[in-house]
């Protein structure tokens, strides 16, 4: 089975579902997940049967995009509201009508809070390397860690790079390489397949992604690494914080739309990164006015092919 992201329909492989338009579209077959293997530590999509782990999947798959684009820091009545919008699609998506049971709601909750700590592991060793932070020992280079974090810091400077110290500031290169590598890894990352979602990449997607960096950023605020959790209760306000200072930028700029054209670039980078993006310009099939004269010619003398039997 293969899904339609962009627009909540199902594109079935098989022939049967590409033949006459006129036939009656069944409503949804309604099924209890059957749990296949029973275990004291936590529920698993694989513990359920086939049919189930096909629905869990797509229900996954939305939560995540929806939980990143729209609310990645929710508290439970959002988290509540994502997850029944996620499920009703999955519903349509799969045409299976699931029962939402606590355990199954748990499982695809759970994957919310792992996109945090994906992201936080996917953006600590750019850290280190881009902005030059050193694990040390020394009390020199312990110095230079703690200046360093605070002057990123001031004024959100990890996060905009000025150029030929123009007025117009741009998102630094490192958020274009986290969001790459975060939702545009290749082919089938989310970024890609929850096209719906993600173009032009959202603002609350990159107010994430700035949370997260100053996350980061705080390990070193001593001078030395330690580690802090990228977790909703410590980072909340921080990413709303952000969230605003994004809507200032937007409408300080509004008259040239400036923050949406840095988002949809976002989003078609990230596209070029994943390998999915389209040809600017398709390249023309074309056959050259010689080739035509020259096939037209032996045409007429009856010998538009070699004699083979020569």
């Amino acid at each position: 089975m293969i899904y339609d992201y962009s627009n909540d329909n199902v594109v079935c492989s098989t022939k049967q579902c590409c033949e006459s338009s006129n036939k009656v579209v069944p409503d949804p077959i309604v099924v209890k997940a059957q749990k296949l293997i029973e275990h004291e530590g936590r529920p698993h999509t694989r513990d359920y049967n086939e049919v189930t782990q096909e629905f869990m999947m797509a229900a996954i798959g939305e939560y995540c995009a929806r939980l990143c684009t729209e609310a990645p820091m929710p508290d439970h009545i959002v988290e509540t509201s994502i997850l029944d919008a996620s499920w009703a699609w999955a519903c349509k998506a799969t045409g299976v009508n699931l029962s939402c049971t606590p355990q199954l709601a748990k499982i695809v909750t759970s994957h919310g809070s792992q996109v945090h700590g994906k992201l936080k592991t996917k953006l600590h060793l750019l850290i280190e390397a881009i902005f030059g932070f050193h694990s040390s020992q020394s009390k020199s280079v312990i110095k230079k860690n703690w200046s360093l974090a605070e002057g990123l810091k001031e004024g959100t400077n990890f996060a905009f790079k000025v150029r030929c110290n123009c007025a117009l500031s741009l998102l630094a290169p490192l958020i274009q390489k986290i969001i790459n590598m975060m939702w545009f890894a290749n082919k089938h990352d989310d970024g890609v397949l929850f096209h719906k979602h993600y173009k032009p990449f959202p603002y609350p997607a990159l107010a994430l992604v700035l949370t997260a960096i100053e996350c980061c950023i705080d390990e070193w605020m001593t001078g030395m690494w330690m580690d802090i959790p990228f977790t909703i209760q410590e980072y909340c306000g921080t990413y709303k914080s952000h969230l605003k200072c994004l809507q200032v930028f937007k409408d300080a700029t509004k008259v040239y739309n400036i923050l949406l054209a840095i988002c949809m670039k976002l989003y078609e980078v990230g596209c070029i990164h994943s390998g999915t993006a389209p040809l600017s310009v398709l390249t023309e099939v074309t056959v050259s006015a010689q080739v035509i004269a020259t096939a037209v010619k032996e045409h007429e003398e009856g010998s538009t092919m070699e004699d083979e039997s020569d």
